[in-house]
């Protein structure tokens, strides 16, 4: 006890005698409390996912600072803007290395029979047999998304009005040459609505973003357990976006994810230009709405849960946020696309990339389907080396 005392009495005489060192004291003091202060902040902001952090600059430099979540279950939603999410996450997953769910072929891995581990092709399949991402077409299943996830992951999807979800269907699968009627004669005649009753492929059809989650058909009339299918989707997943808000649901995805905003930036993809969507009049949306009553519950119940999101979140630093996600959005789009076309797949836009354009815009404006075949490449050749590993360590000496 005398030592410690003396100890004080000393640093006050030092102190008193020299102002420069007790400027650099004060200034050391300053910066630990600096210091407590940001790592009391982070520790928090690792418990609460939704909590409110003030400034834009100080919370991108949180996000680095925090650890990145890794681990993300997206149930990639038919016409819901659900390419733009999916490149990025999986550009987020191709720059660090980690593992995805992938199809053998295409793009589908389930659907319209629920998503199960086995139909993950050997030639793609972990030995660990968990993955980090999962952002390819599926049909939902929790019990087998939960087994092929780490414990840890996100459970993320995007949802979009019904009315427009179907309009969007009908022109991008084309409907009217499968279904030798056009979208307008449709809407006019509604009685012919049992000729476009079947599901294209098995797949698509009348409440697209219901079925895609699991939900089953012979269910659509039953208004309890479209409830309860309601309620248990509000339960299994941490974030439902919705594709209208795009960058407010990108915002809050990099937030979820302890993501910086750079994460999150990408161009539009697998959209449409503005004229070759059918405008319907307010008879004919009411028309569209009574085919896809199960969706328009879900759509409904998400997107008040999303307004009271962003409330949280805080509305200031929404707007905050939102704009500098424009313009880093505005800054890859000049640095990458020197124009666009129209020649995608059902009439969507692709884009013609500049002659210096990197990695960055390679990747952003790359289609959904020679992406995935990229990473199939490099998964199968790093299971190809994990097996080979395996079959050396099982072999006695």
């Amino acid at each position: 006890g005398e030592g410690r005392a003396a100890d004080k009495v000393v640093m006050r005489q030092v102190v008193i005698r020299h102002p420069v060192v007790a400027g650099l004291l004060a200034l050391v003091l300053t910066l630990y409390s600096l210091h407590v202060l940001l790592v009391s902040e982070n520790v928090e902001a690792k418990v609460d996912f939704e909590g409110n952090l003030p400034g834009s600059e100080g919370r991108e430099l949180l996000a680095t600072e925090r650890k990145q979540r890794t681990n993300i279950f997206f149930l990639k939603a038919h016409k819901c803007a659900s390419s733009t999410v999916q490149n990025i996450l999986m550009r987020f997953g191709l720059e660090r290395g980690l593992s995805f769910v992938l199809p053998v072929a295409n793009n589908y891995i389930g659907n319209p029979d629920p998503f199960s581990p086995d139909m993950i092709d050997d030639t793609l399949a972990l030995p660990s047999g968990k993955y980090h991402i999962f952002t390819h077409h599926s049909r939902y299943s929790r019990e087998s998304a939960v087994e092929v996830m780490f414990e840890d992951s996100a459970f993320v999807t995007i949802l979009r009005h019904p009315v427009e979800v179907y309009e969007s269907i009908y022109s991008y699968y084309n409907f009217q040459k499968m279904f030798n009627i056009s979208f307008s004669e449709l809407l006019n005649n509604p009685e012919k609505v049992s000729k476009i009753n079947r599901r294209y492929f098995n797949r698509v059809g009348f409440n697209q973003m219901s079925f895609d989650l699991g939900f089953l058909v012979e269910d659509f009339s039953s208004e309890p357990k479209v409830l309860e299918f309601v309620e248990k989707i509000d339960t299994e997943f941490h974030l439902v976006m919705m594709s209208e808000w795009m960058e407010a649901s990108l915002v809050l995805l990099a937030d979820l994810m302890n993501w910086p905003l750079d994460n999150v930036v990408s161009l539009k993809l697998n959209s449409r230009p503005p004229d070759s969507i059918y405008l319907m009049s307010p008879s004919e949306r009411e028309t569209v709405l009574s085919w896809n009553t199960v969706d328009y519950t879900l759509y409904t119940h998400f997107l008040n849960k999303f307004r009271k999101r962003i409330r949280k979140y805080g509305e200031d630093r929404m707007k905050e946020d939102i704009e500098r996600l424009l313009t880093l959005n505005a800054k890859l789009h000049f640095r990458c696309v020197k124009s666009l076309n129209n020649k995608g797949f059902g009439h969507t836009q692709a884009y013609k990339l500049r002659d210096e354009a990197d990695r960055l815009c390679y990747y952003a404006a790359r289609g959904e389907l020679a992406f995935t075949e990229d990473l199939r490449k490099i998964q199968r050749h790093t299971v190809k080396v994990l097996k080979k590993l395996e079959s050396l360590l099982s072999e006695t000496a």
